[in-house]
C-alpha cells in the first residue's frame, strides 16, 4: 500500500515586490499630478514678476505723443545685447501700426530705476489717424497697455504677450493748431523782451523841455491877463 502523499499547495502567482513597487509608482504619479501643475503656474507667476511690463501711450491734441514702455531692468539685461542701451535701437523692438502704416517714433531715452526701467519715445501721429495697432516684441506674458487720449479719455487694454493689441480706435482727438493759438506766444514773448530791448538801445520817450523863451512868453501872457 503506497501511503499517500500530501498534495503541496500551488505558488501564489501574485509577486508581493511587485504589488509594493506599484504602489509606489502610482503614488509618485499622484503627486505629480499635483505638484507640477502647481510648478508650472508658479513659474508663470514667477516669469510675469519678472517682466514687471507696463506699456503708456499718452497723446497730445497736436498728435504728437510719449511711449512708456517699462520692464524690470535685470529682466531687460538679461533679454538684451550688453551694449543694446548705448545704441538707442529700442525703436526696432515695438511697433505702432497706425491705419495701415508703421509710425516709428523720432527718439527714445531709457530711464534707469529701482523697480522698473523705462523706454520713453516719442513721435507724432497723422492728424486724421484712425486706428491703431500695438506690438511689442520681448514679453511673453500678459500686460496692460494704458492709452491716455487727447480729449481725457483714457483706455485700458490687455495685451497677451507676445502678440499683437486688437484694433484700437484713435480717432477725434487731434487737430491742428489755430491761428491764434500760434500768434498768442509769440505777442506774449513780444511784450515781454521789448522793455529789455528799449533799456538796452537806451531809447526813451521824447521830453518837452521848457526854454527861457517859452517862460518869457508864459510871463506876458500872465501879466496881460492880469491887466
Amino acid at each position: 500500500m503506497i501511503a499517500p502523499v500530501a498534495q503541496r499547495s500551488t505558488q501564489s502567482s501574485r509577486n508581493p515586490q511587485r504589488e509594493g513597487l506599484s504602489l509606489r509608482v502610482l503614488r509618485i504619479l499622484r503627486v505629480a499630478y499635483v505638484v507640477v501643475p502647481a510648478v508650472m503656474i508658479a513659474a508663470a507667476v514667477d516669469a510675469h514678476d519678472l517682466e514687471r511690463t507696463q506699456v503708456l501711450l499718452t497723446f497730445a491734441r497736436d498728435g504728437s505723443f510719449v511711449l512708456d514702455v517699462s520692464n524690470d531692468p535685470s529682466w531687460l539685461k538679461l533679454r538684451l545685447e550688453p551694449d543694446f542701451f548705448h545704441r538707442g535701437n529700442f525703436i526696432d523692438r515695438i511697433v505702432l501700426f497706425v491705419d495701415g502704416h508703421e509710425i516709428r517714433p523720432s527718439s527714445v531715452d531709457y530711464i534707469d530705476g529701482p523697480v522698473v526701467g523705462t523706454h520713453r519715445l516719442r513721435g507724432r501721429m497723422p492728424l486724421d489717424a484712425h486706428t491703431l495697432r500695438w506690438y511689442y516684441g520681448l514679453v511673453i506674458d500678459a500686460y496692460p497697455l494704458t492709452i491716455r487720449r487727447a480729449d481725457g479719455r483714457v483706455q485700458v487694454e490687455e495685451i497677451g504677450g507676445d502678440a499683437w493689441s486688437r484694433t484700437i480706435d484713435v480717432s477725434g482727438q487731434f487737430q491742428a493748431p489755430r491761428l491764434v493759438d500760434r500768434v498768442a506766444p509769440i505777442v506774449v514773448l513780444g511784450l515781454l523782451v521789448l522793455p529789455v530791448i528799449l533799456r538796452l538801445t537806451g531809447t526813451r520817450p521824447p521830453l518837452k523841455l521848457s526854454t527861457t523863451e517859452d517862460t518869457g512868453d508864459a510871463e506876458v501872457k500872465s501879466h496881460r491877463a492880469q491887466a
